[in-house]
Order: structure tokens, then sequence, then C-alpha cells
């Protein structure tokens, strides 16, 4: 059992999920009180989006230990993804009651709070996880993106500056820089960060059309049309894009009646 356990354990690590399940199934019908398989099992189905069912496993599991930190943990990480927050923030605090110094159940807390709009108690959850492990990119990225929903853009920027220093292939945080830009009139410097994000992420449909808007503000609507249609190949119909694209050719329109 211990082998069959391992593979399944393999599979998960590979992204292979329904092979990892059917792994778990056998060990637990082996070993119906084996808490890590149903803690694990949970894990896969919510990497497949089954998270009903894997609810039902990290409740199984923590029936079985009620003092199991990591079926908390991935209890509290299936809630955040159903957007169910406050239940998500209820499990992250009981996970941080057994193990008081789990980053990873702090990020969590943290981003339950920023669900619930709690915005000033998350960043106090991020610091609490910065204090435990000061070189977590996640919470920074994290901390981050909650400072941009308060609209502190510089401390937010640092956050994300921080991410980049030691990952610089994370084109999510070079997009959030180049948004984070443009809010401080920093134009330049923000069609830079966009760039680095699409280098990294050729088809960032978002990061050319937030790339569009700034052309436009720029008054290069030629540049910024361009964008727009790069956008809407990767994204067809976007709502988005379309409405920044008819601003563009508005203004366009415009410039070229004016002269």
């Amino acid at each position: 059992m211990v082998a069959l356990f391992k593979k399944a354990n393999l599979f998960a690590s590979a992204g292979r999920y329904n092979e990892a399940l059917e792994g778990y199934d056998k060990v637990l019908k082996q070993d119906p009180q084996l808490i890590h398989a149903w803690n694990n099992k949970g894990n896969a189905l919510a990497a497949l989006c089954r998270n009903e069912e894997a609810l039902g496993c990290f409740n199984k599991a923590l029936e079985l230990d009620p003092k199991y930190a990591f079926a908390w943990s991935g209890k509290g990480n299936t809630l955040m993804t159903m957007k169910r927050y406050a239940e998500a923030l209820e499990v992250y605090e009981k996970a941080l009651e057994l193990t008081p110094k789990d980053v990873y159940a702090w990020n969590g807390k943290g981003n339950a709070l920023t669900g619930l709009k709690r915005y000033q108690e998350a960043l106090g959850a991020y610091d609490k996880a910065l204090e435990i492990a000061p070189g977590s990119l996640e919470v920074w990225f994290n901390k981050g993106t909650t400072l941009k929903e308060m609209e502190r853009y510089v401390e937010a920027l640092e956050c994300f500056e921080q991410v980049v220093e030691e990952d610089p292939k994370s084109p999510s945080a070079w997009y959030n820089m180049g948004h984070l830009l443009h809010h401080l009139k920093r134009d330049a410097e923000a069609l830079k960060c966009y760039d680095l994000a699409m280098e990294r992420t050729p088809r960032f449909a978002e990061a050319l059309r937030d790339k569009a808007e700034v052309l436009r503000e720029l008054g290069r609507f030629n540049e910024a049309l361009e964008c727009c249609q790069s956008s809407l190949e990767i994204e067809p119909g976007c709502e988005a894009t379309l409405h920044t694209q008819a601003l563009i050719q508005e203004a366009l329109v415009k410039t070229v009646g004016a002269k």
C-alpha cells in the first residue's frame, strides 16, 4: 500500500490528477482511515476544480484528526476558489491555532480578508507571513494586489518590484507594475513593463489592452489600435477591448478632423 500511495503522489506532482485519484481510491479502499490519502485526494480533486468533492475529502480527513493542519489549509484554499471568503477565513484561523507559524495559512487568511474587502486586516496577515518567510514571492504578490485595491500605488509597486527582483520571468508581476506605473503617470515605464510581460507571455490579451489604453492617452492612436487588434485576435469579442478600441477610433477621427 505504501508503494501505491507514493505512486499516486508522484502522479499528483506531475499534474496527472485523474491517475492520482485512481491511486488514492485504491489506497483508501485498503485503509479508509489513512488521513494523508484523504487530504491528498482532496488536493487532486481541487486541482481538477471538483471543489465540492474536494471539500468532502478534507472534511473526512478532519473527522479522523481535527488537528490535521494540512487538511484545514486545503479546505481553506478550496473555499477561496469557490469565493466563500468568510468560511475560508474561519478555516485559516483554525489552521493558525494549530500551526501559528504556517506561512501558507497566514497568506490564505490575507487572501480571504482581501476577498471580504477587509484590506487593512489583510495587510496585517501578509506582514505576519513575511515575518516568518521574508522571501515568499507569493505573499509579496498578494500584498501588492491588496495595496493596489486600496489605491496605495507606490507601496504596491514596491511589492511587485520585490517579486521581479527574485523572479524576473513573472509576467503577472510585470503586468501589475505596468498598471501601477500608469496610475502614477509614469507611462514610459508602464509601456516597458507591459512589453516585458508580453515577452514572457506573448498571448497576454489583458496586457495588450492596457498597453493600448496608455498609448491612447499618449495620442499614439495607430499603435494603440494595433494593440487592440492583437488583443482581439487572442480574445475575440472581448467587451473591454472593444470599448477601448472604440475610444481610440473616436479620438483618431477627432484628430484627423481637427487637421
